[in-house]
């Protein structure tokens, strides 16, 4: 278990249409040679909301911000930095503070086409019921990772500058996997009074990467 709360962010990118082809292949590079490379990049995840692929969104953490750094400096990211520079149109970036995350299973090195399916969830907690919620979700989402074997990673963050603001992130073996834990999860229903809004929408992978074995807690 990492004791020391990595860094983890949120990437929302809308990318040109055109430059589609670009953007992913030098992303792959940019994920494959980094995590292979970098002790410090414990996972990163990019993928894409509509078929057109012009929605995308990139999950990143790392141990701290100097393995963000040597990250940043990197052949493979400056040359992923040159393309998303003339395909990206518009970007927003989510500080988030972790509160749990957790993979279970080998490392993972998922490349579309794959079966792995992901899903980004955002809550606004209702004023006053922050703590609540996040006792909530933690303990459920805890629970899930031990008892459901096609969940492999579970991620929960608060953002940073809008404390009623989280994120939960998962990424299940299959959409079978996800549907059959969530047709019989509580969590909704038991939080329904800690939040005001939420949305929740799958992600189509293009590269997930993780060192594995990720274990962190919020104290």
């Amino acid at each position: 278990m990492i004791k020391q709360a990595p860094l983890f962010r949120l990437f929302k990118l809308r990318i040109k249409a055109e430059q589609r082809a670009n953007f992913v292949a030098v992303g792959k590079q940019n994920l494959l040679t980094s995590i292979k490379q970098e002790s410090g990049t414990l996972a990163m995840y990019t993928g894409h909301l509509d078929d057109a692929g012009v929605e995308n969104r990139v999950l990143e953490v790392y141990r701290d911000q100097a393995n963000y750094e040597i990250h940043a400096n990197s052949a493979q990211f400056q040359a992923f930095k040159t393309v998303a520079g003339q395909a990206v149109v518009e970007q927003s970036v989510l500080a988030l503070t972790p509160i749990l995350l957790l993979e279970q299973g080998p490392r993972l090195r998922a490349v579309q086409p794959t079966t792995n399916v992901a899903y980004l969830t955002e809550m606004t907690a209702v004023s006053g019921q922050q703590l609540a919620l996040k006792k909530l979700v933690t303990a459920e989402m805890s629970h899930t990772m031990a008892t459901v074997p096609g969940l492999v990673v579970a991620y929960f963050g608060q953002v940073a500058d809008e404390p009623q603001q989280f994120v939960r992130f998962e990424v299940y073996t299959s959409a079978s996997a996800y549907r059959q834990h969530h047709q019989h999860s509580k969590l909704s229903e038991a939080s329904q009074a800690m939040v005001s809004q939420q949305r929740t929408t799958e992600i189509k992978p293009d590269v997930f990467v993780t060192q594995g074995q990720l274990s962190f807690e919020a104290k």
